[in-house]
């Protein structure tokens, strides 16, 4: 690849047992899916704001400085000494000037369930004990539980990692302020790549254990920031991929001479053999999600990004 590289853009799908990820509005003893509606039918999903909480919370895990919110729902705007609040933004209002931000260079998309509700779930019952009097009473809670594979992605424009854009209003343009360079900036997203292998901190974990983390996943590196890929992993019916649309967005990415790699986990979806196919035929390395995430953080201390 010629040119720099400008973002990275990934998608995974992560398929999940009986489990509650993002709770719905429910009611005091109800707890739904949180769920949106397509051609009349049910589907659930995870909102994006509890897409970046898992995230932040496995980039904390892997040792990672980053501050929490404090009583105002505020972070500490560090950019400098702050992967959460370089990667992720904050928005702080100030008394009688608007407010002080940082847009996200990490784009984080809401986890899409692909399979209609209404085939794939169920309710349990939890009971809540309490003492009253000389005994114990129970409340029963309701609780929606879904099983479903999900679609994911995130994209890092990687030139406002560990730097912000600042409007020069008299030369007309907009110029680059570092805060601690490009080694910096390749540090955080290595961090960020890897988090992605140990999302754990979705709700209902002590009682609806489950794994979230990517069961296949492709990583491009390009030299256009795009969020094209996210539409490559399209489900037509249970298991299987829409391999025209699957074919036709990797050929684009690679006619961009974008950096392809892919990571699968057997028995995701079907026909996977002939997804291999498509893939050796474009000459895309296929590695184990977690395989496919070192090298990708190999490839990026190697390469030139951005600025």
């Amino acid at each position: 690849m010629k040119d720099k590289i400008k973002g990275i853009s990934l998608t995974w799908l992560s398929k999940v047992d009986l489990s509650n990820l993002n709770s719905g509005e429910g009611g005091s003893n109800y707890i739904d899916v949180k769920k949106f509606k397509a051609n009349n039918i049910d589907y659930p999903y995870v909102s994006g704001q509890a897409m970046r909480h898992y995230i932040k919370s496995a980039i904390r895990r892997l040792g990672a400085e980053g501050c929490i919110l404090n009583e105002k729902g505020e972070g500490c705007r560090d950019i400098q000494s702050c992967i959460i609040c370089d990667l992720f933004g904050f928005m702080s209002p100030k008394a009688k000037s608007g407010a002080e931000t940082r847009i996200s260079p990490v784009k984080v998309s809401p986890a899409i369930g692909l399979y209609p509700l209404d085939e794939n779930i169920t309710v349990d019952f939890l009971t809540r004990k309490k003492y009253k009097g000389e005994k114990y009473i129970g409340d029963i809670v309701h609780v929606e539980l879904a099983h479903n594979l999900y679609r994911c992605g995130i994209s890092i424009d990687i030139r406002r990692v560990s730097a912000e854009e600042i409007p020069n209003s008299s030369e007309a343009k907009i110029e680059l302020k570092e805060y601690g360079g490009i080694d910096q900036a390749k540090i955080r997203i290595k961090l960020l790549l890897r988090a992605l292998l140990y999302l754990t901190e979705a709700s209902k974990q002590s009682r609806l254990l489950t794994d979230f983390t990517p069961d296949f996943l492709v990583i491009t590196f390009q030299k256009h920031f795009s969020n094209r890929i996210q539409k490559a992993l399209s489900i037509q019916e249970y298991e299987k991929l829409d391999l025209v649309r699957f074919e036709s967005i990797i050929n684009d990415l690679k006619f961009d001479d974008n950096i392809i790699i892919v990571g699968m986990l057997p028995n995701t979806i079907r026909e996977e053999q002939k997804i291999k196919k498509i893939l050796e035929e474009s000459d895309i390395p296929i590695f184990s999600p977690k395989k496919a995430i070192e090298e990708s953080v190999k490839l990026l201390e190697k390469i030139e990004i951005s600025r």
